[in-house]
């Protein structure tokens, strides 16, 4: 990647990107060795750097991230903030308040509740399971003999659902939903709502939606709302770019979050998918005003950074 990158934003585009945060961000590599992106982490961090991006938070299917966020901490320097993060998938012992408890105490700023490990996800055959079973054969009895439901069979949140949350909020950790179903989202959402933790972001809601309109309990209990960019890439992925510019006329911007959530050497580097769908959405008419609010400031207050 060279300084060409840099100079594919359009004119005036630049300010758009200034200073935003990509909360979903997988880096190289996620699930295995040998799964392999376009470009290593500090490379794409370099990238994300000369677009004027403020930060990231790195996710993982599989492992705590706080590790590698520290590196690239060290190597980004003061002006570009890396985030780790636990997800509480069975491989990190599931949701429970004692992970949520350890991974304050290793530097996480952003717990993800189940995604492979979600019953929901099983469910539906998800697309992570899909490639972890190249990966270890056994995963399917491993996922099936744990999977996770943080609600009950009323909808009520589990105990230990409600205790990790209640975790998050105490050590002021931000909440992001993974891939549990939207039924499990609200009952996320409304605890949270009422113990106050406002710092929560409900996942790819889109995948379960047909028409966003669905979200807007999530949006009006506080919620924030995720809207990817790799659905948009994939080959097997059903939304199309003008689904999300739907969602924010719909929705309004105030409650939206842009992220690229990428990996596969058939996608650019995630910046580039953040500069791609937001150039992609103005196109479509969502002002600039409105892209830079779900790609810097509504991250900040999911991080609880807001700068007011």
């Amino acid at each position: 990647m060279t300084e060409e990158w840099a100079a594919a934003q359009p004119a005036g585009f630049a300010d758009v990107l200034a200073g935003a945060i990509d909360v979903h961000v997988h880096g190289q590599s996620d699930l295995a060795a040998g799964t392999a992106s376009r470009g290593a982490d500090l490379a794409v961090l370099r990238l994300a750097q000369r677009y004027g991006m403020a930060g990231w938070v790195l996710k993982s299917h599989l492992w705590p991230t706080t590790d590698r966020a520290f590196m690239l901490r060290e190597q980004a320097g003061p002006d570009f903030a890396v985030h780790g993060s636990f997800t509480l998938n069975p491989t990190l012992g599931g949701v429970t308040p004692t992970v949520v408890e350890l991974a304050a105490a290793h530097g996480a700023t952003v717990v993800f509740l189940p995604t492979w490990g979600a019953a929901a996800d099983i469910g539906r055959g998800g697309y992570i399971t899909t490639l972890l079973r190249r990966l270890a054969p056994s995963v399917d009895a491993f996922a099936d003999e744990r999977a996770v439901r943080v609600v009950d069979g009323n909808g009520r949140l589990t105990g230990a659902a409600r205790d990790a949350l209640d975790a998050c909020a105490a050590l002021g950790l931000s909440v992001g939903t993974g891939h549990i179903g939207l039924d499990e989202s609200t009952a996320v959402v409304e605890h949270c709502a009422a113990i106050g933790h406002r710092r929560v972001l409900v996942t790819h809601p889109l995948h379960y939606v047909d028409d966003p309109a669905e979200l807007r309990h999530l949006t009006d209990a506080g919620a924030l709302v995720e809207l990817a960019a790799a659905p948009l890439l994939h080959p097997d992925g059903h939304l199309h770019v003008r689904d999300l510019a739907r969602a924010v006329e719909v929705l309004g911007p105030d409650q939206l979050v842009l992220s690229s959530d990428v990996f596969s050497r058939w996608v650019p580097p995630e910046p580039e998918c953040l500069r791609l769908v937001a150039e992609q959405l103005a196109y479509l008419g969502v002002d600039r005003a409105a892209l830079h609010r779900m790609l810097a400031a509504n991250p900040r207050r999911f991080l609880g950074k807001d700068l007011g």
